[in-house]
């Protein structure tokens, strides 16, 4: 038997009603969560803080002071090794006309590229910024490495494991740094000389080796004896060999006597000697006016003392 018209309104009518009571609930209810999150306390903004007002430019003189061993690995949580020293090392330099040298512990040009990333902590930014208070906290009581630009000092403490960050002590607060910026402090003096044979300004005019001279006259680079003189290129390139000489280390001179010695007259009239220490497996040159020796791959040093040229390829200087 077919529903009577009456129950069919009936029915329909329940139904729009239950979906509109429905949809109130739910507009309710959207309604409240918009104004529970409208009340609720906005966190506040992570501000970026900058560790100093100093730029690059400002400073002429960096000191950098690290502990010994000992105190690192007791830092560390570690007990330290019987033959771990407790004392470090204090590295300075001071920026001059001719650029960055080394000053202590002993004279020498700096790696420009090496000074410019200890230098780049003054543009470092720190999402967290905590009072100078309870230092050891942060392992700043003793701080692993000081770093100081100027008369502004950066002590280094320990490392947050979690967030692999650095805790530095600037100014008036502590920092967290990226971790980065520990391992661009240099354990050893040595690591910051610069490894290139000539200075920015030294241009190389005359080469006096034992066996041959290749000198520059009216802009054209000449050999002697003129017999053994090469074609343009192979000269061109011998020369850029030479000024673009780049060791894989340099260090203080060891006190070994050279057993040879080569002569290099620079644009201006100084001449500078350069004492063959070694030649294999690596070749080792002194500079005598700087007290710095500078080692080279075998490769290189065997193309830096022959004669240039396709088919000459060994020493000339045994």
């Amino acid at each position: 038997m077919a529903p009577a018209p009456g129950r069919l309104k009936r029915a329909f009518a329940l139904i729009d009603m239950r979906s509109w009571i429905t949809l109130g609930s739910l507009l309710a209810v959207v309604l409240a969560l918009g104004f529970w999150v409208s009340q609720k306390p906005k966190a506040p903004d992570r501000e970026a803080h900058a560790l100093s007002s100093l730029t690059a430019a400002d400073v002429k003189r960096i000191r950098l002071a690290q502990s010994g061993p000992a105190q690192a690995e007791r830092a560390a949580g570690q007990s330290p090794a019987d033959n771990a020293s407790g004392s470090g090392t204090t590295i300075e330099l001071e920026r001059g006309s001719e650029g960055w040298r080394l000053t202590a512990p002993f004279s020498a040009r700096a790696d420009a590229l090496l000074v410019e990333r200890l230098l780049a902590i003054l543009d470092a930014r720190s999402l967290a910024r905590y009072p100078a208070q309870d230092l050891a906290r942060y392992g700043l009581d003793a701080p692993l490495a000081t770093l100081s630009f100027n008369e502004e000092t950066f002590s280094f403490g320990a490392v947050n494991t979690m967030t692999r960050e650095q805790y530095v002590l600037a100014r008036d607060g502590v920092y967290a740094i990226p971790l980065a910026q520990r391992t661009a402090l240099p354990r050893e003096a040595t690591s910051l000389i610069s490894k290139s044979l000539f200075a920015p300004g030294e241009t190389p005019v005359r080469f006096q080796l034992e066996t041959f001279t290749a000198t520059l006259e009216d802009g054209r680079w000449s050999f002697a004896p003129a017999g053994d003189d090469p074609g343009p290129d192979e000269r061109n390139g011998w020369v850029a060999a030479w000024r673009q000489a780049s060791a894989i280390r340099a260090a203080p001179h060891d006190g070994r006597t050279p057993v040879a010695t080569i002569a290099v007259a620079l644009q201006g009239g100084r001449t500078i000697s350069l004492g063959i220490l070694q030649r294999e497996p690596e070749l080792v040159l002194l500079r005598a006016d700087e007290g710095i020796q500078y080692h080279f791959v075998q490769d290189t040093g065997k193309r830096l003392l022959a004669l240039p040229g396709p088919t000459r390829g060994e020493p000339v200087n045994k």
